[in-house]
């Protein structure tokens, strides 16, 4: 049966505390991360679901799995080893390779959908 993934204030209000970011990985700040999943493979390795993230930053040395992110609120900025910077922001879309190495860096409350395979 379809299921209507919420959006707005009540995404939000739907999520309930994550914990994605570690203390090994974080750089400053702190992520207050909440989270909804919204649909999980039995297995557990395919996830779609939203997450919100105060400002903070961390260093990523292997990213564990292959994603697509659409940013709903706020802004992310993504700079690989190469140095280049790449910023997202609401309707943006973007995905994210398994082992990816760089920082990760919320600039602004962020609110994103996500669907994420972690073999």
């Amino acid at each position: 049966m379809p299921e209507l993934i919420p959006a707005g204030p009540d995404a939000v209000a739907a999520m309930t505390p994550s914990s994605y970011v570690t203390a090994e990985t974080l750089r400053e700040g702190d992520p207050a991360e909440t989270e909804a999943v919204h649909l999980a493979s039995s297995d557990e390795k395919f996830t779609v679901g939203s997450w919100r993230a105060e400002p903070y930053a961390e260093f990523i040395e292997s990213y564990p799995g292959d994603e697509y992110t659409r940013v709903l609120e706020g802004s992310i900025t993504l700079t690989g080893d190469d140095g280049v910077a790449h910023t997202f922001g609401p309707g943006d879309s973007f995905t994210l390779t398994k082992g990816w190495r760089g920082e990760y860096r919320v600039t602004e409350p962020l609110v994103k959908q996500f669907a994420i395979y972690v073999p």
